[in-house]
């Protein structure tokens, strides 16, 4: 019981205990809201704490999601164990079988230069230029070794070139002893020593003289002059050359400063792409400079020095005339057979054979033996269990959080959330909808098998699982695999570059060989650097922007596809409900911003509580000096009539 002090005190006041009456009265007037109020901060403070594990529940499928894209139901093998196959693009892999035979590995270039006494060694400054091609060792110059004594006409081809599986030189045009064709400009065009696609303009020479071009050719397939011709046959052949440039690499010059030493020149040559370079203790006192290329036979590499004036020494690493003297192991091409046919790779992980598989070589081999790829059910009903027990966690959780509640179940702490609730909603269509771009028809999940159970989790049929699997398994791709298709054979269909996101679905394709379309709307054509012609869909096409189509031959008409994934559906849909702007997160801001109200609302409480123990005490306080005065008056009355009596 509070102390009342001034009741206490004023013994002649009205003998209430007024704090106590005041205290009485405050917190019947306060105490109903403040539980009110508390109770709802409580309730506020729960659904908080319930939106944070929603978003770590989100943020951890969208974890576990990610680890199933691109999951693949082919299993590879390989007769030989030093060489592996495997699956690096599961949206275009197709099971396969094959046969090859390994008979030499790609190689890296290098060079040695020796007889530096230390590390610290200088030699010289200026700069080194650093070009990428092939070392030709076997060319010989052949005047007419395309075209012998050819008639010339404005804008006509000469024909087709006497054929070459390699020149190796620049081409020499010769004009007939009498004829004049310096004012006739010849395109060539053709390839280079790495089999880009090469073009040079050469202009024609006067009666009885070569013009020479600059470039270096492997092949040449074609050579037309301008509008403009002279007079006079030409007999073209070429030049043999020591170096042919890689035209799909770039040159670099390094710029070694005064003073540098045998280290830092190795760590400047090392900062070029394609190059590598370290120094060597020899063991006999002297130390080398080792470069090395990308392996290849076109990543060679070309040293041209310039010595800065009056810093003489850093030709010691120019290589342009004396290769051959610093080269300890030439850069050379794998060579292997597949299926009887030769084919030759810059690398020992190759990815253009088989689509979408890398074929990693080791060792040579004596004999073809046998590498495949092929369905495998087993492994493939693994992942799909595995992604619906990824999707049955988090929808338990879910649906805990969300429960309506009834009379032997509590509701859940978030009942009647909209962004929750929609959230599970978009999970649940995604999984249920029917998934377009994987050809004609909507493929769905219940396709392979999957049932919801009666405790609401999913599960798999395996029976059904593996006849599916058997008959077509295109629909485990639109689980997995978002991919770019036709239903025509001879088109290869990919994104464009790796943002490509058009709109899945169907899109209708026409082309006369030399032009496209896409849905009607005009496609870029453009050739790749070994002269393979594409076309890239229009960026103007908001749906089917970035779409690359490469035909192998003209096709009149055809669908195109594209399918996103189940996988990639859910993975954009769990980034966008959990950005800053998504709907998660603004439910969280909303709880936070009720929250604050309710515990402003709450201090406005106690503000009242001290307002009102204010008001009644002054109240309270003046009934006090009234009751003490009416007492007083009281008792001087009482004193008076009792006088009188006694005078009477």
């Amino acid at each position: 019981m509070a102390v009342d002090y001034l009741s206490a005190l004023n013994s002649k006041g009205s003998g209430l205990n007024i704090t106590q009456l005041v205290d009485s009265l405050v917190k019947a007037e306060t105490e109903p809201k403040k539980k009110l109020l508390n109770d709802k901060i409580d309730k506020q403070t729960s659904q908080i704490s319930a939106l944070g594990e929603v978003a770590s529940e989100l943020d951890t499928l969208k974890t576990n999601v990610l680890t199933f894209k691109d999951k693949t139901k082919l299993v590879t093998s390989s007769a030989d164990t030093n060489t592996t196959l495997s699956v690096t693009s599961p949206s275009i892999a197709k099971a396969f079988t094959s046969d090859i035979n390994i008979s030499a590995l790609a190689t890296s270039q290098t060079l040695e230069f020796t007889g530096f006494s230390l590390p610290t060694s200088t030699s010289g400054s200026g700069t080194i230029t650093i070009d990428f091609g092939t070392w030709i060792t076997s060319a010989s110059t052949d005047v007419d070794s395309l075209f012998s004594n050819s008639s010339v006409s404005a804008n006509t081809s000469l024909g087709s070139p006497t054929s070459h599986s390699s020149l190796g030189g620049t081409i020499t045009i010769a004009t007939a002893g009498g004829g004049n064709q310096s004012s006739t400009v010849f395109t060539v065009v053709g390839t280079d020593m790495a089999g880009n696609s090469m073009t040079e303009t050469i202009t024609g020479a006067t009666g009885g003289n070569t013009a020479t071009g600059s470039k270096v050719f492997k092949t040449v397939t074609s050579i037309t002059p301008g509008s403009t011709v002279g007079s006079g046959a030409v007999t073209i052949g070429h030049a043999a050359a020591t170096f042919g440039p890689n035209t799909a690499k770039t040159s670099s010059t390094v710029t070694i400063s005064s003073g540098a030493t045998l280290s830092s020149i190795a760590n400047s040559l090392s900062q070029v792409s394609g190059v590598s370079a370290s120094v060597v203790n020899k063991g006999d006192g002297t130390y080398s400079l080792l470069v090395r290329s990308d392996t290849g036979q076109s990543n060679a590499i070309k040293m041209t020095v310039s010595e800065a004036s009056g810093d003489a020494g850093l030709a010691t690493f120019d290589t342009t005339s004396d290769n051959a003297t610093h080269q300890t192991a030439a850069a050379t091409n794998a060579t292997l057979s597949v299926d009887g046919a030769t084919l030759y790779r810059t690398s020992n992980s190759i990815s253009d054979i088989f689509d979408g598989y890398t074929l990693d070589i080791t060792k040579t081999t004596s004999s073809a033996f046998r590498i495949s790829s092929s369905l495998d059910k087993s492994s493939a009903l693994t992942v799909l269990k595995d992604f619906l027990t990824t999707i049955n966690s988090t929808r338990e959780i879910l649906n805990d959080f969300t429960r309506v509640g009834s009379n032997t179940q509590e509701a859940g702490v978030l009942k009647g959330n909209v962004a929750v609730s929609s959230i599970k909603d978009g999970i649940n269509k995604i999984i249920t909808d029917g998934i377009v771009g994987y050809g004609n028809d909507k493929l769905y999940l219940s396709e392979l098998g999957v049932r919801t159970s009666t405790d609401g989790k999913l599960s798999v049929n395996e029976t059904i699982f593996n006849s599916q699997l058997d008959s077509d398994s295109t629909v485990f791709d639109a689980i997995f695999n978002s991919l770019f298709s036709s239903d025509s054979s001879y088109l290869k269909v990919e994104a464009s570059i790796g943002s490509s996101n058009p709109t899945p679905g169907s899109y209708s394709y026409s082309s006369d060989g030399s032009t496209a379309s896409l849905e009607g709307i005009g496609m870029t054509a453009k050739t790749e650097s070994d002269g393979t012609s594409y076309f890239i869909s229009s960026g103007t096409a908001s749906n089917s922007a970035g779409i690359k189509i490469t035909p192998s031959q003209t096709v009149n008409s055809a669908n195109i596809f594209y399918g996103r994934s189940m996988v990639h559906q859910l993975e954009t849909f769990l980034t966008n409900s959990l950005t800053s702007s998504g709907i998660l997160t603004k439910s969280q801001s909303n709880a936070d911003t009720k929250l604050n109200d309710l515990n402003n609302e709450l201090l406005s409480i106690d503000d009242k509580v001290k307002i009102l123990t204010t008001r009644y005490k002054t109240q309270f306080g003046a009934m006090e000096s009234v009751v003490t005065s009416l007492k007083s008056t009281g008792e001087y009355l009482d004193n008076l009539i009792t006088a009188w009596n006694d005078n009477d």
